[in-house]
């Protein structure tokens, strides 16, 4: 065991941030709330994980509504994959979209059982 390779836990800064996202998440009322949550809290456990990485990064964060899917491109994939190559940090972000992806689903089923509503009363 000499030679293995030290693996990163980011945990503790997933629990700092856990409450503060999950409240936010249930305050969002549409689902572009729910990506810029996902998209601000994934970013500030970026920040935590490395102080150093520019703003800018943010606009290289893919929501894809239809699939339901997150991604990454350009300099914050690179970044992403350095950072996750020994450590948790797939797994923290994996848990992070589950509980937006939740929240999107939530808000989009409400908003089509209000449509079919609106329809009904002759709207």
């Amino acid at each position: 065991m000499e030679n293995a390779e030290k693996v990163f836990s980011y945990v503790k800064y997933e629990r700092e941030l856990q409450t503060d996202y999950r409240r936010k998440l249930s305050e969002a009322k549409r689902k572009s709330d729910v990506r810029k949550v996902f998209y601000e809290f994934f970013f500030k456990l970026l920040v935590m994980i490395k102080p150093d990485v520019p703003n800018n990064l943010q606009e290289d964060i893919k929501f894809d509504e239809k699939e339901l899917t997150y991604s990454f491109t350009g300099e914050l994939e690179r970044i992403i994959n350095e950072l996750s190559a020994n450590s948790d940090l797939k797994a923290i972000i994996d848990r992070m979209f589950e509980d937006a992806k939740h929240r999107y689903m939530k808000i989009a089923q409400d908003e089509d059982a209000d449509y079919f509503r609106l329809n009904k009363s002759g709207r």
